[in-house]
Parts: structure tokens; C-alpha cells; sequence
């Protein structure tokens, strides 16, 4: 009986209380260490403090709102620019939701929204994105990781980088599923179907030039992908500690080694960035602009630190799976899937390739084996 009387007393204060006028005007953000202050004892603070919360050190994070400034962007009534760039970066930093990115910055969950969108667009938008995000042209140099590596070089000399695809988690609203499965590409979507689509729509490629890529990938006069059915990834190389015993076998772990940084890229962003291992709190509009808005603003850390340049962590991808306006020569789209001469065509270049990989090998060998038996 006395259980029963608590139980009614506890019910009936709380139904008072939701009813009670007052509740509801209780402030929510009231902690004596605002938003803007927060930001202020970051860029006055220890150096790793800042690092460690919004993803990258004090320089360049103020470098980043002089940059957005020249963009247009400004401070608004109640909100500096740091802070409002601070908001974006620590909600990408950290993953977290956006009431609980409004609790650290004592903001409204509108006001945290509205700023995240602002610097986000601006991130994933010209000017900003075309000066930091750029295809190579055919003209570019060969690049340094492949230029300067005999094993890489000449013998991957056409190609203007690596190519993988991977997983980024997304949270579709309940009336945004059904358009997604139909607009959107679904995680289980092959890499080659989305290679297409992308070469028919929005990624030129020089002729002559190309992007290595994995065995998902189908062969083609732009791709270079690996022999099937021969060990291929650097994992395998390691655990057979064996050397290649064949042109295929060689090809197959030089080009595991050269793509391998594609991999890396993909780990350290989402390393950095932790919103990309969690579905964020936005129509999928606004979510797809994330991963193109972070490739930029990770590419504008690597030009503005030098240290974070040279010391790219070495991070396998834990979920692998816009043309500048100017006069360079990005290449053409293509015009359908690839031809049957066009298959041919690649895999008799990959061939001559990995004969020319095989040929320098065995005479670097031979050249080993006389030296030590001069010795």
C-alpha cells in the first residue's frame, strides 16, 4: 500500500511539474565558460589542446578563418568566425551530436546547425575547394612518391595517382530511405559501377594517363589494376616473406605498394575526423558534402604544417570499399562502358609493364649476386 501511495505522489508531482509554466523556462545553456571563450583558452592555450579538439594546430587553424574570410564569410551578430569555424571542425573532430556539440558551445541546437552548414558549404565550394582539391592535368609532373622510387619508376610513370572507393557511414531521415536506395549510391555498390558513372559524369582523364587501381576496378585504358588470382595485398607479402617468383607476382606487389597510399589517405582522414565513422544529424544533402568538404580542409593542413606533411600516418582504410575553372588539360569523359579492344588494350600495356618491371629485376638480382661474389 505504501508502494502504491509513492508511486501516485511521484506521478502526480510530475505531472504538476510538465505543467507547471515555469519548467519550461528554465535556461538550458547556462555554463560560466561560453563558446567564444572556449575557442579563445584553445588558441591561447597549450599547443596540443587545440590540436587535439578541433583536428589541427593554432597556425592553421587561424590560417583556415583568414582563408574563409578572403571567401566571404564574417563574423555575424553573436558568433566570431573562430567560433563558428571552431564548431564545424570540433563537430567533425569529434562525431558528436549536435545537442551535444550545443552543450560545449552553450548554443542552441539551431545555432549550431546554421554554422555547421555555413563553414561546410564553404569548405565543399569554390573558391575554397578548387584552390586545395584539384585533379591532376596532363602536363603535371609525374608525383614525387612515384618520380623518385626506381621501383615505381618508369614503369608506372603515366599514372596520376592511386583510386579506391570506401565506406562513410550515413543516417537517411525515415521519408529520405526510399529516394536514397534510388538516388544514392548504396554501400554494396560495385567500385567499377561507380568508376563509370563517375567517368561519364564529373572525372576526366587525360589520354595516355591513369589511376592505379584494385582488382574491383575492370581494366581499362584509364585504370591499371592487378592480375586476379595472384597474391596481390601487401598483407599476403608479408605473412609468405617470399620473393616474387614471377613478372605477375612482381607486378602484382609494386603495384599493392604505389596504390597503398590511397588506403592511407582514407585512414587518416578518418582518423582525424570522427564524424566519418559516425551517421551524422543532417539531411543527406548536407551529409554528402562532408567527405569533399574534409579531403579540402585536409589538404589545406598538409600546405599550412609542415610537420603534419611529412608525418602522414601509415593507417590501412578501416572501411574500404569539381574541375578547377583554368586552361589545363584534365582529359576527356568517357563516352560508355569500356570495349572489349579497349580490355585488351589495357591488359596487353599491363603486360608489357610487368615484363619491363621483370627484366629490370632479374638483371638487379644479377647484379647483387656478382657483387657478392666479388666479396
Amino acid at each position: 500500500m505504501a508502494a502504491a501511495l509513492y508511486m501516485f505522489q511521484t506521478v502526480s508531482f510530475a505531472v504538476m511539474l510538465y505543467a507547471s509554466q515555469w519548467y519550461w523556462k528554465q535556461p538550458y545553456h547556462t555554463s560560466a565558460l561560453s563558446g567564444a571563450e572556449w575557442v579563445k583558452e584553445l588558441i591561447w592555450g597549450h599547443p596540443d589542446r587545440i590540436r587535439t579538439e578541433l583536428g589541427m594546430r593554432v597556425h592553421v587553424f587561424l590560417a583556415l578563418v583568414a582563408e574563409l574570410r578572403r571567401c566571404g564569410l564574417s563574423d555575424s551578430r553573436y558568433l566570431s568566425l573562430e567560433e563558428q569555424t571552431a564548431i564545424f571542425l570540433y563537430t567533425c573532430v569529434t562525431g558528436l551530436s549536435i545537442r551535444h556539440v550545443g552543450e560545449r558551445f552553450q548554443h542552441a541546437n539551431e545555432t549550431i546547425s546554421t554554422y555547421f552548414c555555413l563553414i561546410l558549404t564553404a569548405l565543399a565550394s569554390p573558391p575554397f575547394y578548387t584552390k586545395y582539391v584539384r585533379l591532376l592535368a596532363a602536363d603535371d609532373s609525374v608525383p614525387s612518391s612515384i618520380l623518385n622510387n626506381p621501383k615505381f619508376f618508369p614503369f608506372f610513370g603515366g599514372a596520376l595517382g592511386a583510386m579506391d572507393g570506401t565506406h562513410i557511414n550515413s543516417s537517411p531521415s525515415a521519408s529520405e530511405r526510399h529516394a536514397a536506395l534510388h538516388a544514392q549510391w548504396e554501400g554494396s555498390a560495385a567500385d567499377a559501377m561507380l568508376f563509370h558513372d563517375a567517368r561519364t559524369s564529373d572525372l576526366p582523364i587525360p589520354d595516355g594517363k591513369y589511376y592505379l587501381a584494385d582488382a574491383g576496378f575492370g581494366a581499362c585504358d584509364t585504370l591499371l589494376v592487378p592480375y586476379r588470382g595472384v597474391r596481390y595485398h601487401l598483407a599476403e607479402w608479408g605473412r609468405a616473406a617470399v620473393r616474387p617468383q614471377n613478372r605477375e607476382e612482381l607486378y602484382n606487389l609494386r603495384h599493392a605498394s604505389a596504390r597503398n597510399v590511397v588506403e592511407c589517405i582514407f585512414g587518416a582522414l578518418k582518423q582525424r575526423f570522427g564524424i566519418l565513422n559516425h551517421a551524422p544529424q543532417y539531411d543527406l544533402d548536407i551529409q554528402a558534402l562532408i567527405p569533399p568538404a574534409l579531403a579540402a580542409t585536409h589538404n589545406f593542413i598538409l600546405d599550412h604544417d609542415t610537420d603534419e606533411a611529412a608525418n602522414i600516418p601509415d593507417i590501412p582504410d578501416p572501411t574500404p570499399g569539381f574541375t578547377p575553372n583554368c586552361n589545363c588539360n584534365f582529359g576527356t569523359l568517357a563516352r560508355g562502358v569500356p570495349t572489349a579492344a579497349e580490355k585488351e588494350r589495357a591488359r596487353v600495356k599491363r603486360d608489357q609493364i610487368a615484363q619491363a618491371m621483370w627484366e629490370s629485376y632479374q638483371a638487379l638480382l644479377q647484379a647483387n649476386n656478382a657483387e657478392q661474389g666479388l666479396e
